[in-house]
């Protein structure tokens, strides 16, 4: 039987943080605050509704999304695009273009759906959700997001432009 030595069990634990974090929809420092005191801090709140429209008033089609966490997946995607080697994303105007590219997609929210398409979650993947895009999973939405950033845009200002000139990205 193989043994977990301390760094291990770290590491473990870290990874059951992000998991917790992502499923509930909140940052990992959140989420360790969380499981620490058995608090849920989402209780009791009401979901909301949202249908976004882009500048010119269209609709995006983005509707039902129901998490209030916007700002805690929007910490844990820093988080996360430092971890993946795009800190640039994180400040000026990259953080702000990716922002507002996915206020307009989703709100951020893990449970949106675009009516009109397959369109699911924070990044609205076409795909709706797979093994690499979870439904109800911040940690595994971002990362799918980030990655389908940098590999077709580059970063999320070239992704805002194409998203403000085509109303998708």
């Amino acid at each position: 039987m193989a043994k977990i030595d301390g760094p291990g069990l770290a590491a473990v634990s870290v990874g059951i943080v992000f998991i917790y974090g992502g499923v509930k929809g909140y940052s990992p420092i959140k989420a360790f605050e969380n499981i620490i005191t058995g608090k849920n801090p989402n209780e009791n709140q009401a979901s909301t509704s949202l249908v976004s429209a882009d500048s010119s008033g269209t609709s995006t089609g983005v509707s039902n999304p129901t998490s209030n966490n916007a700002a805690a997946n929007q910490a844990t995607a820093k988080q996360l695009a430092t971890q993946l080697g795009h800190s640039d994303w994180t400040t000026g105007q990259e953080w702000s273009d990716w922002i507002a590219l996915w206020n307009q997609e989703s709100g951020w929210s893990i449970t949106a759906a675009n009516p009109s398409s397959s369109a699911r979650g924070i990044a609205q993947n076409l795909q709706g959700y797979g093994p690499d895009y979870l439904e109800g999973n911040a940690v595994s939405q971002i990362t799918w997001g980030i990655n389908y950033i940098a590999q077709r845009y580059g970063n999320p200002s070239v992704a805002e432009a194409h998203e403000k000139a085509n109303n998708w990205y």
